[in-house]
C-alpha cells in the first residue's frame, strides 16, 4: 500500500490511521525519523505514542498531512514500492 501522495510538489501522508497498517507505517517513520519531536500536549493525537501523528513537524492537510522535515527519504521508498 502506498502511503505517501504527492500534491502540488509536496507529499502527503494518507491513509486511514483506524486500519493498522496505516497507522504501523506512521509509527515506523516516527520511530526511525532523526527530526521527530513530539508536538505540545494540546495537538498530541494518540497518548504516549512515537507516530508522525503526534510529531510537532505534521502539518494536516485535508487528505491526511505533510512534514515540515520531508519525511525520512529512505523509509518513503520503501513504503512506497
Amino acid at each position: 500500500m502506498t502511503y505517501i501522495k504527492v500534491h502540488n510538489g509536496g507529499k502527503i501522508f494518507v491513509g486511514d490511521a483506524a486500519i493498522a497498517e496505516v497507522y504501523a507505517a506512521a509509527v515506523s517513520l516516527a520511530s526511525n525519523c532523526t527530526a521527530f519531536q513530539m508536538d505540545v500536549e494540546d495537538e498530541i493525537v494518540y497518548e504516549d505514542e512515537t507516530t508522525c501523528y503526534n510529531c510537532r513537524y505534521r502539518r494536516w492537510h485535508p487528505e491526511g498531512f505533510t512534514c515540515y522535515k520531508q519525511f525520512p527519504n529512505l523509509l518513503l521508498e520503501e513504503k512506497s514500492e
